[in-house]
């Protein structure tokens, strides 16, 4: 119930937000609060369950995404609410779909391309606070900014200097005293309150009742919507990642065929909101920052907050006090949230470290970004689908990172690859190919050594024992070869295995074994010749990526530890 009340802030913001930003009825503002509440709820049970491809088996709830709102918002005003129950089902569908593409697009989305996309939705959100500052009945010039200001303090007071625990409270704390200063103002009007009733659904304005919409607007809006189910899916996927790392008492390698997974079960309970009117949803981060706050995981409190939800949509009296919250208290809220994702997107992109070829892709996707957001200049009139890309900062910033991205891979030099059985008698030609890699790199004997050691290393943990013959299409393998600089980089992609490398590897390192098997003495070798060791589990592979250093960094870096 405390997670429940948390969370309903940012649960039913996002709806009001795309309402009142599109100029929506009272009484669709009143269903896509109730579909809402019920979807996230179906949702999040969806997500603590394991029923064959779907469900994570943890407490994941969800919420209304704020990368959805200016879309949302688009839609409504183009082509009204079966436009973008329609929309919204496309985007769920591909979302699916998308979520088996993550091992082939994993040079593609980088966490560069990631971390860009989130700055762009912070100025995209920023762009849609700036128009609800005066959607509000003003009974002075101060009225709007007076409520903006007093949310925007209360959230920032405490996120700055509140404990842990109160910093959880710090949107519903905003909200209530931005109410209050609104309602002082005279700009509060709590008539939606007062009409509805107790219990009930309000279902005068299910969408889905006038059919889907297939005109014009709706294939203007189709690649909009496709890109946004494809942030969807980078933000579950990251939240995902986070929230698994908190929720175990011992560190644990994160195993992508359950990030598949939670993003194919976010684009199930998005289907389920297409059919209800409601906007797309995503993981909620919230439930990160609760669960390492009162180190409280288990999936039982994902049963009953999916419960609390759906319960609380059959009170329209409840829940429409969310819909009555004044337009400027939303600014407020918004404001805080869009810097957040601005600084949360700008660490992304400073974690996986800044060259100045990720500087300038990063640089000029944001400034483009901007500049169509903001219209900063005006374009000749255009084709609908394009004039819809482009009507977006996110999508102009994000495609453009996209492209930038895949341009240098598309120019980069191209991989070496070797193709085998996953077997040690494999070996010999494993170490031919890899004399012939550094070779090309111009590299000396020592460093032949060291990433011929780490490679073979690899393959002897990699390679099943007493296996069967039949089992040969099973068990390939593909070796890619790169380098970054002077540093050696080995990709092994062979089929799913049972265990990750990467625990096995910190499993080690934390216990001391006098008489270590063959494949633990395999795994210490591997470590004491790599300088890093990454394993990415999929549900159509592996992938084991060592990085190698070469001799005299290799030497300073183990001095220095």
């Amino acid at each position: 119930m405390q997670f429940t009340v948390v969370a309903s802030i940012e649960t039913l913001v996002g709806p009001v937000i795309v309402v009142k930003g599109s100029g929506g009825s009272d009484a669709f503002l009143l269903w896509l609060v109730f579909a809402t509440l019920v979807v996230i709820g179906v949702s999040t049970l969806l997500q603590v369950v394991r029923l064959g491809p779907i469900g994570t088996g943890a407490v994941f709830p969800v919420y209304t995404s704020f990368a959805a709102i200016p879309f949302c918002i688009m839609a409504l005003v183009d082509g009204g609410p079966t436009t973008m129950t329609t929309l919204v089902l496309v985007s769920a569908a591909f979302q699916i779909i998308f979520s088996r593409w993550l091992f082939n697009i994993r040079r593609i989305i980088t966490p560069t391309v990631y971390g860009t996309v989130m700055m762009l939705i912070a100025l995209s959100l920023a762009s849609v606070a700036l128009g609800l500052r005066d959607e509000a009945p003003v009974s002075s010039p101060w009225s709007a900014p007076v409520a903006a200001l007093a949310t925007l303090a209360i959230i920032v007071g405490i996120t700055l200097r509140g404990s842990d625990t109160l910093r959880l409270w710090a949107p519903l704390c905003g909200i209530a005293v931005g109410c209050a200063a609104a309602a002082a103002m005279g700009i509060y009007d709590l008539g939606i309150v007062a009409q509805a009733s107790w219990v009930g659904i309000p279902l005068d304005a299910w969408p889905l009742v006038n059919g889907l919409h297939y005109g014009a607007s709706f294939w203007s809006l189709v690649p909009a919507f496709l890109f946004l189910s494809v942030i969807i899916s980078l933000q579950t996927g990251g939240t995902f990642i986070s929230l698994h790392q908190s929720s175990w008492r011992q560190a644990r390698a994160v195993d992508f065929r359950e990030v598949q997974r939670s993003i194919s079960t976010t684009g199930a309970g998005n289907l389920i909101a297409g059919l209800a009117g409601a906007p797309p949803n995503i993981g909620a981060l919230t439930m990160v920052s609760f669960v390492q706050i009162t180190g409280v995981a288990s999936r039982k409190v994902g049963y009953w907050v999916a419960g609390a939800f759906i319960s609380l949509a059959f009170l329209p009296k409840a829940s429409s006090l969310f819909a009555s919250i004044p337009s400027p208290v939303m600014t407020g809220f918004i404001i805080t949230v869009a810097a957040v994702m601005f600084s949360e997107g700008a660490r992304t992109v400073v974690q996986d470290g800044l060259d100045r070829r990720k500087v300038v892709i990063v640089g000029v996707s944001v400034l483009i970004g901007a500049a169509f957001e903001f219209r900063l200049f005006s374009l000749p009139e255009l084709h609908p689908v394009y004039e819809s890309l482009l009507r977006s900062g996110m999508t102009a910033g994000g495609l453009t990172g996209i492209f930038l991205n895949l341009f240098m891979e598309l120019t980069a030099p191209r991989r070496m690859r070797f193709r085998s059985t996953l077997d040690v008698e494999a070996l010999p030609d494993l170490n031919e190919f890899i004399s012939k890699f550094t070779e090309r790199q111009g590299w000396g004997s020592e460093m032949t050594d060291r990433v011929s050691a780490a490679a073979e290393e690899t393959l002897l943990t990699l390679a099943p024992l007493g296996r069967e013959e039949d089992d040969q299409d099973k068990w390939r393998l593909l070796v890619l070869a790169s380098s970054d600089g002077p540093v050696a980089v080995l990709e092994f992609i062979g089929a799913a295995s049972a265990e990750n490398l990467e625990d096995r590897i910190r499993h080690l390192q934390e216990q001391a074994v006098e008489a270590p098997s063959w494949p633990e003495f395999s795994i210490r070798l591997l470590t004491h010749y790599s300088s890093s060791v990454r394993h990415q589990r999929y549900h159509d592979a592996d992938v084991i990526t060592i990085r190698i250093d070469p001799p005299g960094r290799y030497e300073q870096s183990q001095g220095a530890s």
